[in-house]
């Protein structure tokens, strides 16, 4: 007896060596790849009243920065841009454009252009943490992010008395409904995507402790194929993600916001939780002026006054489901549009993400999880079939 409790103490003792070996170890990569962030990733250009002047700033970062997975021409793809509103169409005002995590600029290259044309100038930021490495998340916080956020607005809203709207996607829609509780001149929201609570709340609520002990969610560098955002996802810049819902809760209090607002989403969006969304929508947002469109393939959801629900699945396209992102990219986008030149491939794990990746097949397109209906691999939806109808609620809206 004596000697099976010895060995039943031993082997305990060696489960707890094991593990705190373990910790140990992951402690230790943590911190390595926290203080690499931390010295390689320094130095993030701040907003300035010449936005010009910072663009060229950014360019010069990002290039100096850049993981080695991407092409010196792939910088081009994160920088942020201005566009001035199309001459001979009658002039409406300024959007500010914020993307969402992990993303760049770059989202926006569609939905600009449609502002231009529509008679706005357009700015699209670049937030600190992103355009060059993931690891440069790893040491991030919300604050910087918004307090960025706040001061390009506050840059282009100085000593002009025009108009001005505001845009995000996905983390960017939580930062322009933050900014537009803040602001009271704020003219109108586009919104798309918008992550104003994320479907694995239960699980970001921990992400900051979690985040000490294992730096990636999913990737860890291993493959950055997508010039314009992050492929590998540290798990501290989803946990300040979830600090920002948190800034955004506070905000919201009790308050309403009255000013028009689009918004766009897919019920099959494996990020944002989509009946929250339309609470939010439905209770928060008090103006006349407001459409929502959802995505979806479910036949028994009826549209209301202010609910749009638009068919998902494009089976000619081999479009299973719309996605996350290609709710904002149009079809004729070079990189993700119909003929686009960049594959998304599914899976947060290696074996479905390599699966997808190195097939030979026709892929199916799809939101993140969509299952396969005949074992052919699903790829992301990246592009919008009724892109061109998006614009036509936009038009409705604002008149």
């Amino acid at each position: 007896m004596v000697c099976l409790i010895s060995r039943q103490v031993d082997h305990n003792t060696m489960k707890i060596s094991v593990l705190l070996r373990t910790l140990i170890v992951s402690l230790f990569l943590s911190a390595c790849f926290e203080a690499k962030a931390e010295n390689q990733y320094t130095g993030f250009p701040e907003p300035q009243a010449d936005f010009q002047a910072h663009i060229e700033q950014v360019r010069e970062y990002l290039l100096r920065t850049q993981m080695s997975q991407r092409k010196e021409s792939d910088v081009e793809y994160n920088i942020p841009f201005e566009r001035k509103a199309n001459e001979g169409v009658e002039y409406r005002g300024r959007f500010l454009l914020i993307h969402g995590l992990s993303d760049s600029p770059y989202v926006f290259s569609d939905v600009a252009a449609e502002l231009t044309k529509r008679g706005f100038d357009v700015r699209a930021i670049l937030l600190p943490g992103h355009g060059n490495s993931p690891e440069a998340q790893l040491k991030m916080s919300h604050k910087r992010w918004l307090e960025s956020a706040r001061q390009q607005l506050s840059l282009w809203k100085t000593g002009n008395t025009v108009p001005i709207y505001i845009g995000g996607f996905s983390m960017g829609g939580v930062l322009a409904t933050i900014l537009a509780l803040e602001n009271d001149d704020i003219a109108g929201l586009l919104l798309f995507s918008p992550a104003f609570r994320s479907s694995k709340t239960h699980l970001l609520r921990w992400s900051g402790i979690y985040s000490k002990f294992k730096p990636w969610v999913f990737g860890g560098m291993i493959l950055e194929d997508n010039p314009t955002k992050y492929n590998s996802i540290p798990i501290n810049g989803v946990a300040q993600y979830y600090n920002l819902t948190k800034v955004l809760r506070r905000q919201w209090a009790d308050r309403k916001l009255d000013l028009p607002v689009l918004a766009i989403a897919s019920s099959d969006d494996s990020v944002v939780d989509i009946d929250f969304m339309v609470r939010i929508f439905n209770n928060r947002l008090a103006s006349k002026k407001k459409k929502l469109i959802i995505y979806s393939n479910d036949e028994s959801k009826a549209d209301t006054n202010n609910i749009d629900f638009r068919i998902s699945a494009y089976p000619e396209l081999r479009m299973l489901s719309q996605s996350h992102q290609g709710v904002i990219m149009s079809p004729a986008n070079p990189l993700f549009g119909q003929q686009g030149s960049v594959l998304v491939c599914n899976g947060n794990d290696w074996p479905t993400f390599s699966g997808c990746l190195y097939s030979k097949e026709n892929h199916w397109f799809g939101a993140q999880h969509a299952p396969s209906p005949d074992g052919v691999p699903v790829a992301r939806t990246t592009y919008n079939p009724d892109f061109d109808g998006v614009f036509a609620a936009f038009d409705k809206m604002l008149k």
